[in-house]
């Protein structure tokens, strides 16, 4: 199991990073939020659209969904394609009037196939709730032997029986200081960090992160020794 990681930076793209999305390349390729620079993140690191079968959105905020017409537009009149999406309410009525002002002349309904919050999928997925200003959903997927679980925006969850033993949890660590992360719906490092340890899970990967110093690294790497920190279009094996 390939994680691709398409961008790794907050809303505010930090160090120039891209807005915040996973590949996994397994026996399915699916892919966790879709920034708008995904397209480019894709090819950029060897995928065509029309690689990715199946997306999942973890809420509504653009900086997480605001790739769609891109991926849209080149599934309809370049790859030929369909994607299935997974996503909270409204998603589809948003995707398609987002849709129907940037490009008048596409028909995305032809190329996504919306399922809102269903589990029935070739591989088993489970969904939880987070915690943000928005409603935003917390998924964990069994691929190719691997269990994954990708948070989106959140404050800090009780993952200990979700993730339980999870070979990666990929999680936000947008807000340095608690008070931030509590007023804005986000999660510090640290508290990842003690929630991976809660849930025994194997790696944790820090995204949707501004610049961390090395002592921060560090005081993270305490909590929970096998933390990453990737970078944009970096490649883990799990």
């Amino acid at each position: 199991m390939r994680l691709v990681f398409l961008g790794t930076g907050d809303a505010f793209n930090n160090d120039s990073r891209g807005n915040t999305s996973l590949l996994l390349d397994g026996k399915h390729k699916i892919l966790f939020d879709c920034g708008p620079q995904a397209v480019y993140s894709l090819r950029r690191s060897g995928y065509s659209v029309n690689d990715v079968k199946h997306l999942f959105v973890s809420h509504l905020h653009g900086d997480h969904y605001g790739g769609m017409p891109f991926i849209a537009l080149n599934l309809f009149f370049k790859e030929k394609g369909k994607m299935s999406v997974g996503g909270p309410k409204n998603l589809e009525e948003n995707t398609l009037a987002v849709c129907s002002k940037f490009y008048p002349t596409m028909k995305p309904e032809e190329v996504f196939d919306f399922r809102g919050l269903s589990t029935d999928y070739p591989f088993k997925l489970d969904i939880m709730e987070g915690k943000h200003t928005i409603p935003d959903y917390v998924y964990k997927v069994e691929v190719s032997n691997k269990r994954i679980v990708y948070t989106g925006d959140t404050a800090r969850l009780d993952l200990s029986k979700f993730a339980k033993n999870a070979d990666c949890l990929i999680h936000e660590a947008a807000e340095l200081e608690e008070e931030r992360a509590i007023k804005f719906g986000h999660t510090t490092p640290f508290e990842a960090a003690e929630t991976a340890k809660e849930a025994k899970v194997k790696n944790l990967v820090l995204v949707h992160r501004p610049s961390f110093d090395k002592k921060t690294i560090e005081k993270v790497r305490e909590i929970f020794p096998r933390t990453l920190f990737p970078h944009d279009l970096d490649v883990i094996e799990v």
